[in-house]
């Protein structure tokens, strides 16, 4: 399974901005961060919840609600296929937002933080993805 950039290049962008220092850095108050990271924290879990009607789809035996024909095997495999779409999607949508929680708190120089939501992003995709894509491997921060 592969991961869809939906933002996930910018919330890196943003935390090397909060961690590069000088007067170009990014900050934010720590009161500010701490909300923008539980929101992130909102956000992946309500994305989580979303994951299980899609696991229901993709995980589908045969022709489950389709004619037991040709066309209806071909169309249950479809949906399968976008249901693993979406999970992909969904995937990529929580890597984003724990990435850019790492981003705030890093903004308010809660950087042991800011760290642990870097390798929650990392794991959530290494987990789900089994692909071995070591392109996060690159990233200044993870």
């Amino acid at each position: 399974m592969s991961v869809p950039e939906v933002g996930q290049s910018t919330a890196r962008r943003l935390y090397r901005a909060a961690t590069a220092g000088g007067t170009d850095s990014f900050t934010l108050a720590e009161d500010v961060a701490l909300r923008l990271a539980h929101a992130c924290d909102t956000l992946v879990a309500e994305l989580e919840a979303a994951r299980l009607g899609g696991h229901r789809i993709a995980e589908a035996d045969g022709a489950t609600g389709f004619p037991d024909l040709p066309t209806g095997h071909a169309l249950a495999a479809g949906f399968r296929g976008k249901a693993g779409q979406y999970l992909e999607t969904l995937t990529a949508l929580q890597e984003a937002a724990l990435c850019f929680k790492a981003a705030y708190l890093a903004a308010a120089g809660k950087l042991t933080e800011a760290d642990l939501a870097n390798r929650a992003a990392l794991a959530m995709v290494a987990a789900r993805s089994g692909s071995g894509d070591d392109r996060h491997e690159q990233d200044d921060h993870g």
